[in-house]
């Protein structure tokens, strides 16, 4: 990434050589928006020029944290703790400095991904002490905000930590509106149906501090997906593709097949069925060994959810029946092709392919580890389309409220099916257009403007001839639709004649 490239405003005081501050204040402001191999580079630039500048090691054990991310892969570690000795042997540190790098200690001595929650926490409770004792420290802030978020329980539904974490960030935007790390983190901390309102200010921004990478042009799109902002969606992941496929930011490309993954949703969201088609044939000209070590893991999941995606939310029963994963054994992806069979085994009542489906879930959740289980979904919403297809819809029902129940509090995965839909998909089925159109509602205040959720509020509700609920979801549909495919909107007019697209 040159280094003329905007990347925000940091200032972050060291006992460092003068010298190096320019280049350490860089390394700070890739870190914060999530440049990690570049940000671990330019560190190491600053080691090199002063060798005892024990926060350029700091520095370089943080870009291996990988927050809120899943944390560090076993590849990071070695190299992490390597960084963190050379940072205790290093002269050049003061007493704040000190407790940053006895900070990070805390994630990384001992550290096991089965005590991954433990140790974040252990990792976010020694930030609170060093953002507590240097109050005007701004750094200190907003990596306690960022520790906050990396430790975040995902079957918190009160929220606790994203609300903590807001408090303290968005005072800090107003002051320090080029903050990349301020901005990023507001995203973060709001990606969730409570809050996302609270984060758009700064999604509308972020893309305007560090617009040479491409992870903080791809961010807002969390704040617009979860807001149904399509346009602004595909918008900011078109940008973030585009600056991922620019050889002068060596970006890698984990962030091409992010940008991607978000593109492909909202184009299906918005009936432009075709692009959609289009970046599934595209992703597989990307290569697993092309991408930065830390993001291998994301590779299986990722490319196989293109296809997932494109044959569930076009309803192409076929295809998703005949899903599998691109990388067989890897969690993740069988688990998305399992969820992809059981749904079209559901809407095809293929009881059989449905039991077939659900065989093989407690294969996948025996990979899956502890720390996950209690939040893991994809087992039980295979398990409910398999009770579904053999009649049994209340049983479905009672495997998916518990999900669709916390997903309205925390969210669904950036692009996942709401298991409130799925439910509201089984109600219809089943014709019973009351209930279903109660819970496509309840989905779509949680998850605005999804294509599929939008549809069956205008099926349920002509059935049940409420016209103006009818009406008004179909207005929405129709706003959306505005750049669709022929056949899409050919499909969406035959809804409701009454109302012209």
């Amino acid at each position: 990434m040159p280094p003329s490239a905007r990347l925000g405003s940091v200032s972050f005081a060291t006992s460092c050589k003068p010298g190096v501050g320019i280049e350490f204040n860089r390394a700070v402001a890739l870190l914060h928006s999530f440049a990690l191999l570049q940000s671990e580079q330019a560190f190491a630039k600053v080691a090199a020029e002063d060798p005892e500048c024990a926060m350029a090691y700091w520095g370089i054990a943080m870009s291996h944290a990988n927050q809120v991310n899943g944390g560090p892969a076993a590849s990071d570690l070695g190299p992490a703790r390597q960084a963190l000795e050379r940072a205790d042997a290093a002269k050049e540190k003061d007493s704040r400095e000190a407790a940053y790098i006895r900070a990070l200690h805390a994630l990384f001595d001992g550290f096991k991904a089965d005590d991954f929650y433990k140790l974040a926490g252990r990792y976010t409770d020694s930030m609170a002490q060093v953002a507590a004792t240097y109050p005007k420290d701004i750094e200190a802030q907003v990596f306690y905000a960022l520790a906050l978020l990396n430790s975040d329980r995902p079957d918190d539904v009160a929220l606790a930590n994203p609300r903590k974490a807001v408090a303290i960030l968005q005072p800090l935007f107003r002051q320090f509106p080029d903050h990349p790390g301020i901005a990023h983190y507001i995203i973060h901390a709001t990606d969730n149906p409570k809050m996302a309102q609270a984060g758009l200010e700064a999604a509308r921004h972020y893309s305007k501090i560090a617009p040479a990478v491409p992870h903080a042009l791809h961010m807002p799109g969390h704040i617009f997906a979860r807001l149904g902002l399509w346009s602004e969606d595909i918008s900011a992941n078109l940008a973030s593709k585009a600056a991922a496929e620019n050889r002068e930011l060596h970006a890698g490309p984990e962030n091409r097949l992010h940008a991607m993954e978000f593109l492909e949703y909202a184009y299906l969201q918005t009936g432009q069925i075709a692009k959609a088609r289009a970046i599934v044939n595209e992703a597989k000209s990307i290569k697993v060994a092309d991408l930065d070590p830390r993001y291998t893991g994301y590779y299986a999941t990722v490319e196989t959810r293109y296809g997932f995606l494109l044959a569930v939310e076009t309803r192409d029963w076929a295809a998703a029946a005949a899903t599998k994963p691109v990388v067989p054994g890897d969690k993740g992806a069988d688990g998305l092709a399992l969820l992809a069979n059981a749904m079209a085994a559901g809407h095809q009542h293929d009881a059989p392919g449905a039991k077939r489906a659900e065989a093989s879930v407690d294969a996948l959740v025996a990979k899956i580890t502890p720390s996950q289980r209690p939040t893991a979904t994809l087992p039980d919403e295979i398990r409910a389309w398999d009770r579904f297809a053999q009649g049994r819809t209340g049983d479905a029902m009672a495997l998916l409220r518990p999900i669709a129940d916390r997903q309205a509090s925390i969210g669904k995965g950036e692009v996942e099916i709401p298991a409130r839909e799925m439910l509201a998909d089984m109600l219809l089925l089943d014709r019973d257009y009351a209930g279903a159109l109660a819970q496509f509602q309840l989905s779509l205040a949680a998850d605005p403007n999804r294509f599929s959720a939008l549809i069956g509020t205008v099926q349920a509700a002509e059935k049940l001839g409420d016209r103006a609920v009818a009406d008004r979801y179909f207005r929405i549909l129709s706003a959306d639709c505005r750049a669709a495919d022929t056949s899409v909107l050919e499909r969406v007019e035959k809804l409701n004649p009454r109302v012209p697209l």
